[in-house]
């Protein structure tokens, strides 16, 4: 294609790259702000959370930051400085950094949690190993795609790019199987592991609800972006639009790792709602038996601890506090008593690496 051919597909694709630049950096200061309530939020509720889980979310929050900083600089470039000059609507500016660079890196943080996570509800690290592989092609890819729009430089000299195209669809296809293996998975093992007490149900419930949006909120994203870049390649003034989902992955990636962490069960301001233990009764087709009956065996208070939930957040901090019943107390009046009442007692459900609930003698 000569220079005259390029400069004219350029002068079509001005209203569409203005439209596409526009409504990313809308889009990207939205999704910042869900994001910034969500690591407040996490402030408030999880002050003593390990070093290394503080510094994922922070560090994403910062890497987002600096994406809007930079997102912003591009729109001013193009609508303030460069008002009316053709010139600067064929620069990339920034683009090649803010889509695919920062993308991949957000997203490895994003798919790793989840890799780590499985391979504790699976007990194999087959499942994690899988995650892991994919992630990596995907950000390696991402990165592939980024250093291609660094070396193009120009709107117009994009299309001529080698292997370009190639390129953004293993990256976003890559990144999409990874979020829809990670979503199946979390549904597979969690619907495994129902325990029949409702609270603790509910629980599992709203964990694997949570996975299934934010995966396909994310395998979205990066399925439109493959489209638009590479189904309409031959459509130039369809295929810009491809900015806006790319914008988005990255943003959507950081959401998805503040509220896994948000989602645990938590009694503070900005944690999921405890669950009260009153409310752990067994379903069975014919009878409901309540906690609140034959708590008593041999001098012995048998507790049911919430495996499901420990395995999921094995973070090695206390999950949530709630109420316990302990073993019946003696009563100075007994012998006009037939029965007692219990007493509650107050303890802390801790996760696997503080110990487990069992049952503890009085």
């Amino acid at each position: 294609m000569d220079a005259d051919a390029m400069r004219a597909a350029f002068v079509s694709l001005v209203l569409p790259y203005l439209s596409a630049l526009f409504i990313g950096t809308l889009v990207t200061w939205g999704l910042q702000g869900v994001l910034c309530v969500q690591v407040y939020n996490y402030h408030l509720a999880f002050p003593n959370d390990p070093l290394h889980m503080k510094a994922l979310v922070y560090f994403s929050l910062c890497l987002e930051l600096a994406q809007t900083f930079m997102v912003t600089s591009d729109g001013y470039d193009v609508y303030a400085l460069g008002f009316g000059d053709v010139v600067n609507l064929d620069d990339l500016h920034l683009l090649w950094i803010t889509l695919p660079i920062l993308g991949g890196i957000v997203g490895l943080l994003c798919h790793l949690t989840f890799a780590y996570r499985l391979c504790i509800l699976s007990r194999s690290k087959v499942v994690g190993a899988a995650i892991t592989l994919l992630s990596l092609s995907a950000s390696i890819t991402a990165f592939t795609f980024g250093a291609k729009l660094f070396n193009a430089k120009l709107l117009s000299t994009l299309i001529t790019v080698k292997h370009i195209y190639l390129v953004c669809g293993l990256w976003n296809g890559f990144g999409a199987a990874c979020d829809a293996l990670i979503a199946a998975c979390m549904t597979f093992y969690l619907s495994r592991s129902q325990t029949g007490f409702r609270a603790t149900d509910q629980l599992i419930t709203r964990i694997t609800r949570l996975t299934i949006e934010t995966g396909l909120a994310t395998a979205t994203a990066s399925i439109a972006s493959a489209i638009l870049f590479v189904g309409f390649r031959d459509k130039l003034n369809i295929c810009v639009y491809f900015i806006v989902p790319a914008i988005m992955i990255n943003k959507l990636y950081a959401i998805t790792i503040l509220a896994t962490f948000n989602n645990r069960p938590h009694n503070m301001h900005g944690g999921a709602p405890a669950l009260p233990d009153i409310e752990n009764s067994f379903e069975s087709e014919q009878k409901t038996f309540s906690r609140h009956v034959d708590r008593k065996t041999s001098g012995k208070e048998i507790r049911i601890g919430r495996t499901v939930v420990q395995q999921v957040w094995t973070d090695g901090l206390p999950v949530e506090h709630i109420e316990m019943y302990g073993e019946e107390t003696a009563s100075n009046n007994s012998n006009s008593h037939d029965e007692s009442s219990p007493k509650k007692r107050s303890h802390s459900l801790t996760s696997p690496l503080e110990g487990d609930i069992g049952t503890k003698k009085h």
